[in-house]
This record gives structure tokens, sequence and C-alpha cells, in this order.
């Protein structure tokens, strides 16, 4: 799946990773994965001081990277960090997984997919310049 990473860089996405892991970690595990090329930025927890999905942790993503919370995409395959995504104002994408679907009572997911493929295909058809 780093193709469409890397797809969706090429298209003009700008991509970057939020994770309730220490910075260090997740730079640490994409460079393992030969992925962290890929990504203009890695946000942490760290920052914020607070777990995801508080809402200030979405904050000072919108807050660093300029952009509005609505123009900003959760691309994630765990059905709390799009909740949260959604609550603070971001759209959300869920990569479904076995066990894992979007939670009918709660915010759900602008798009459902079953692969990041998928995903960046809708999200290259949606939203190309």
């Amino acid at each position: 799946m780093p193709g469409a990473l890397w797809r969706l860089k090429s298209e003009g996405f700008r991509l970057f990773t939020l994770t309730n892991n220490t910075a260090a970690i997740s730079r640490r595990q994409l460079a393992h994965a030969q992925l962290l090329d890929v990504f203009e930025q890695c946000f942490s927890v760290e920052e914020s001081q607070r777990y995801e999905p508080a809402p200030e942790t979405y904050a000072v993503v919108t807050r660093a990277l300029k952009v509005s919370a609505a123009r900003l995409y959760m691309v994630a395959c765990h059905t709390w960090d799009t909740i949260g995504a959604v609550s603070a104002g971001w759209n959300a994408a869920l990569i479904k997984r076995t066990g894992n679907d979007a939670i009918d009572v709660l915010p759900e997911p602008h798009i459902t997919v079953c692969d990041l493929s998928e995903m960046a295909d809708r999200l290259i058809a949606t939203y190309k310049r």
C-alpha cells in the first residue's frame, strides 16, 4: 500500500501523521517502513498533551498546518480516530478491517473503504486540482 501514499503525494496532497505515540517512535516506524519521506510532518499527542480523540489534539495540527479543519482528512483504520476527527471539524475516512466498522450512533466517517488504494482513488477523484 505504500504506492497509494506516494500517489497521493504526487497528486499534490499534503500528507502528515498524527499518533498517540511519541513523535520519535512514529518517525522511527516510518523510517523502518521507508515511508518517512512521504509525510510533510509527523504530529504526536506530545504537542497537545491530550490523547486522541481530544479536540485539542486536532487543533494543534490544524494550527500548525495553517489549514482550516474542514480541509483536513483523517485517514485511519480505527473508528475512534475518525470519530475524534469528525468531532473536531475534520473530514474522515475509515479503512475497514475485520471487526472494525463505522458506528452508526456516533459521527460517521465521510468515506469508508476496504484499503488504502481505494482511499487514494476516492480522494484523488474528489479533490484533484
